[in-house]
């Protein structure tokens, strides 16, 4: 066996979240691809993600690896057959050899994703983005995101654990972007070592309030700091896609 990187692009509605569900007949977008590898190389194939995409949110540039059979043949057909029968809202691009010591989790040294805000109802985008009601300012958003750059423990933007592991991580980039696009508001650009459940949602629905003036600046720092008082608002997964993840040690053809 060999081990093999690709990356996948897939429209996160279509799919109950990335990890397959034991005892669930629901699609996955892990179990699909299992399933599409599966069939074209006629046995049982394991794919293990770079991370585990909610229910509903998108990728660009999500990535994996798998161990297939030593004579795998020209890998740019083995790549269309994979997309001829998987499930038709993913695809795979990108697939070639690596050291099998390579793992698409462990190895990732950050993610990058992006956050879309319509600032006005959409019909073709409206599963891409998050339709948000009432007028935002979107300057005190893009100030107020600086305070989430650099190492915090996250433990109260994402959803309750209680199996011990950390909740701390580095976020290097928090950045608003404006949008020309017809009632695109804006898109945030985020990018860390490492997400918690939810925590992306979390960070953005905070900044969604304090845009619309439920809370004032400073309501990130409250939160570090565990002042924060009230009740927040959770981000919907649509307007979330993972864009890619970067393996610094690993050369791309």
């Amino acid at each position: 066996m060999k081990r093999y990187y690709f990356e996948i692009e897939y429209l996160g509605s279509g799919f109950a979240g990335w990890q397959v569900q034991k005892d669930s007949n629901l699609a996955t977008v892990q179990g699909e691809l299992e399933k599409a590898f599966s069939l074209v190389m006629q046995e049982r194939i394991k794919v293990t993600g770079a991370g585990r995409t909610d229910a509903g949110v998108h990728a660009l540039g999500q990535a994996a690896h798998c161990d297939l059979p030593a004579k795998v043949g020209d890998l740019k057909k083995l790549e269309l057959s994979i997309n001829a029968v998987a499930d038709k809202k993913l695809c795979i691009r990108n697939l070639q050899e690596v050291d099998g010591e390579f793992h698409a989790r462990y190895n990732a040294s950050s993610r990058y994703y992006t956050y879309r805000i319509y600032s006005e109802p959409t019909a073709i985008y409206k599963g891409l983005g998050w339709e948000a009601r009432g007028s935002l300012d979107f300057a005190k958003m893009a100030q107020e995101a600086r305070s989430f750059v650099g190492s915090h423990d996250f433990e109260d933007f994402c959803v309750p654990r209680n199996d011990g592991k950390s909740t701390k991580g580095t976020i290097s980039r928090f950045e608003l972007e404006y949008s020309s696009e017809p009632g695109l508001g804006a898109v945030f650009h985020i990018q860390g070592n490492r997400f918690l459940h939810k925590q992306i949602r979390a960070m953005v629905g905070l900044l969604y309030d304090v845009g619309r003036k439920r809370y004032g600046s400073g309501a990130v720092n409250q939160v570090f700091e565990k002042k924060f008082k009230g009740e927040r608002t959770w981000a919907p997964p649509q307007g979330l896609c993972l864009q890619k993840v970067y393996y610094p040690q690993l050369e791309l053809k």
